[in-house]
């Protein structure tokens, strides 16, 4: 009965409001294959922690040397550009809900491409979350959003235990130094101790990887033996 409902609610919503692809505004899709393929992959090399593009193979640079040992490794499916930033603002800031499962797909498919070679042993899904100010101001946490449906991709819990402390002021404008600093005890984990378990922590973009190193920590405080982070975009930094 309840998959009836949602299948009922999906045709409504399709008729009332028809996807629009975010990059040229096809309709009938989210994201059409022209847009897609416009995409930006981030290009290699890479460093291996972080994942930021570098001129040579790293095993880590000169951003991420000192995160803990317990951070595992930082990815993004896009370059934050294009049809990409699109599909972000459409679906941060104009509240268009249904293009999250786009999303997660894509982010899936670079799981199952062999982005992360440890994804076999994730024990949940985690999210970077706002403050809970922040999230009542836009009415939704879109980083939960996006760990919510690739969770169920990938067959994995979530948790929503991780939670903001600080309604930190935005990064944006910031440089690498003053990003640490204002996120810096932003984050704390309400849950059960997490022993042992290996967590992917989900956003919506990474910059500099401050923001999701922050988010990490509370983490491994917990006791997880390893966080890696993924997010659906990231801008590349010179």
């Amino acid at each position: 009965m309840v998959k009836q409902v949602r299948y009922v609610l999906a045709k409504f919503e399709d008729v009332v409001f028809p996807p629009l692809c975010a990059g040229c505004r096809k309709r009938g899709t989210w994201f059409c294959d022209r847009c897609r393929a416009a995409a930006q992959s981030i290009p290699r090399p890479i460093c291996h922690r972080c994942g930021q593009p570098t001129l040579e193979p790293l095993f880590s640079c000169e951003r991420c040397e000192d995160w803990p040992h317990g951070i595992g490794s930082m990815r993004a499916a896009f370059i934050f550009g294009g049809p990409i930033r699109e599909q972000v603002h459409r679906f941060k800031y104009q509240g268009e809900f249904a293009r999250v499962g786009t999303m997660a797909t894509l982010m899936f498919e670079q799981i199952v491409n062999h982005e992360f070679v440890n994804h076999v042993d994730w024990n949940m899904v985690a999210h970077v979350p706002l403050h809970q100010h922040r999230r009542r101001q836009r009415g939704f946490d879109q980083a939960e959003l996006i760990a919510r449906h690739l969770a169920r991709r990938l067959d994995l819990p979530t948790d929503i235990d991780l939670v903001r402390v600080r309604d930190t002021p935005t990064q944006v404008g910031r440089g690498v130094a003053e990003r640490k600093l204002n996120v810096c005890d932003a984050f704390a984990w309400r849950g059960e101790p997490l022993t042992g378990q290996n967590i992917l922590l989900v956003d919506d973009v990474i910059t500099t990887g401050a923001t999701m190193m922050a988010a990490c920590l509370p983490l491994l405080h917990a006791g997880a033996r390893r966080v890696d982070g993924f997010a659906f975009a990231r801008e590349t930094l010179t």
